[in-house]
């Protein structure tokens, strides 16, 4: 389990990557990454932008939203020198000796990847949980599952710390399963097109260079299509 000095530390961590991220140049793109991803979930939605902003007006769905962009940003946002928002951050501000909870939870943080978990068990505050769509074996997170219903995907980082501990990132946006389906089905479509373009277009790149062109527009994709999921539930409802 999670320790309240733990939980401390991250905090803390958290808030001085976000003052370390309202800096330029970090501050501009933070707002053009927002703003892209409110003009797509419209779009999507034949909602208004003003639409969309009105109903994330509203807590908690406002700091929902935000800690989504948030780690999308600063997981996939680069540098001239091809450093990540956290990358950066971690060379500029965290001592790598320093072998502290808060450490080890930012080093997670920069290799952890969103995605849609299925709750398949519910153990006290630990949730069991298996990524949607994989064969993979189920591990347990640290989570009050409590109110989460049956039919509820979860779009989030799994971040795995030492000592196999397993828990979600801040980010956190419950996806009914159907829409979270429908989302890998798109994924699924979106780098078949890829692949096709790539083996009629450029036979010329190497293998290592389409995938990571792939993986780059698909974890791209994923973000858009999970805040635009969760967002249209919430006007369905």
């Amino acid at each position: 389990m999670i320790t309240a000095e733990q939980e401390q530390q991250v905090s803390g961590a958290m808030e001085l990557l976000s003052a370390y991220i309202a800096n330029p140049p970090w501050e501009e793109w933070m707002v053009e990454v927002f703003s892209d991803a409110i003009a797509y979930a419209a779009e999507m939605l034949e909602l208004s932008g003003d639409e969309v902003l009105d109903y994330l007006d509203e807590e908690p769905l406002g700091q929902m939203a935000h800690s989504h962009v948030f780690e999308h940003f600063v997981t996939t946002e680069t540098n001239e020198d091809g450093e990540s928002v956290l990358e950066a951050f971690i060379r500029a501000r965290v001592q790598q000796e320093d072998k502290s909870f808060a450490c080890q939870y930012l080093d997670a943080f920069a290799h952890s990847e969103l995605a849609l978990w299925e709750v398949v068990g519910k153990v006290g505050k630990k949730v069991e949980v298996r990524r949607l769509g994989s064969d993979e074996p189920s591990v347990l997170a640290q989570l009050d599952a409590t109110n989460i219903p049956t039919n509820i995907c979860i779009a989030s980082r799994l971040l795995k710390l030492p000592n196999n501990q397993n828990i979600f990132s801040f980010g956190m946006l419950p996806i009914e399963r159907t829409e979270a389906e429908e989302i890998l089905a798109y994924l699924a479509q979106v780098r078949a097109e890829m692949l096709e373009t790539a083996q009629t277009e450029v036979q010329d790149h190497e293998a290592e260079d389409i995938e990571a062109a792939i993986i780059e527009e698909l974890t791209d994709v994923m973000f858009h299509e999970t805040l635009t999921a969760w967002i249209g539930q919430g006007f369905e409802n």
